[in-house]
């Protein structure tokens, strides 16, 4: 049976949509604030398992929350979207993985992260059968020093998937150039295509609203995208890649993956828009 299993950081996420722009010592109003979700479970293993949830497949977040009361909230957010909680690591710390967004009026995004756990992360048992019996296995970034072992863990059958991040920490380049050569499809962005070392993996590149580029060997095609008007991206990225990952494993070729994961995206980002407290 396949089973997909997402590996990566966890979380808890505040957003907020600003009036203005956010200047030193002065206040600056707070115009929208998504109160359905208030905090919201994020992370790239959530989102990416959620759209695979959504669209008919298992899937699994394998993450690290701490043990007091932000975690329980992390993990009950994540359960609230009907993801299975066995994957989340309890690491004995009152903090928990935390996040603000904020959104400025001028379009920019501060992201301020507490890691909060200080590489206390360690791979349980459970995780380790997760990722051993995965058929599907999703490398997105998280904490360093269980990069490597994530790797070994994974089955030599299963198709793997790589989400790159600008993060020299978490991938520094032995361990991109290690994925690259194992990876079947590898994920990114415009800004982060040049990470990727030479590599003989399918690379599907998001451009924001413009466009979604499919690199298969020397040919390279684009798929249009329809902007959705909303200031809220946070995990549009991960939740394409969720989507592509799931229409896979139905059987879809790559083009019918990408526009299956272009769906996913966009429904998230109207959702978003929709709510009337955004």
């Amino acid at each position: 049976m396949s089973h997909l299993v997402v590996t990566g950081y966890a979380s808890l996420d505040y957003a907020v949509g600003l009036a203005g722009q956010a200047i030193g010592d002065k206040t600056t109003l707070i115009a929208s604030r998504d109160t359905g979700a208030w905090p919201r479970a994020g992370g790239c293993p959530t989102y990416v398992a959620a759209a695979a949830v959504r669209a008919g497949q298992p899937a699994t977040p394998i993450m690290w929350a701490g043990s007091g009361e932000e975690g329980a909230l992390f993990t009950r957010a994540v359960a609230a979207q009907g993801l299975p909680t066995g994957g989340i690591g309890s690491v004995p710390s009152p903090r928990s993985p935390t996040a603000l967004m904020v959104y400025q009026a001028d379009g920019s995004c501060i992201c301020l992260y507490d890691p909060a756990l200080n590489g206390s992360e360690r791979l349980t048992e459970t995780q380790t059968a997760l990722i051993a019996g995965a058929s599907h296995l999703c490398i997105s970034v998280g904490p360093p020093h269980l990069m490597a072992p994530i790797l070994e863990a994974c089955p030599p059958g299963a198709r793997l998937y790589w989400a790159v991040k600008n993060d020299p920490d978490a991938f520094p380049a032995a361990l991109r150039a290690r994925l690259a050569g194992r990876a079947d499809v590898i994920f990114c962005s415009a800004s982060e295509r040049v990470l990727i070392p030479a590599t003989d993996a399918l690379v599907v590149e998001t451009r924001g609203a413009a466009s979604v580029a499919i690199t298969e060997g020397a040919t390279t095609t684009e798929l249009p995208v329809r902007r959705v008007e909303t200031r809220d991206t946070t995990g549009a990225g991960d939740t394409f890649a969720g989507g592509f990952i799931a229409a896979e494993m139905s059987g879809a070729t790559p083009f019918a993956a990408a526009q299956a994961g272009i769906s996913a995206a966009a429904a998230l980002l109207k959702a978003r828009a929709g709510r009337k407290d955004q």
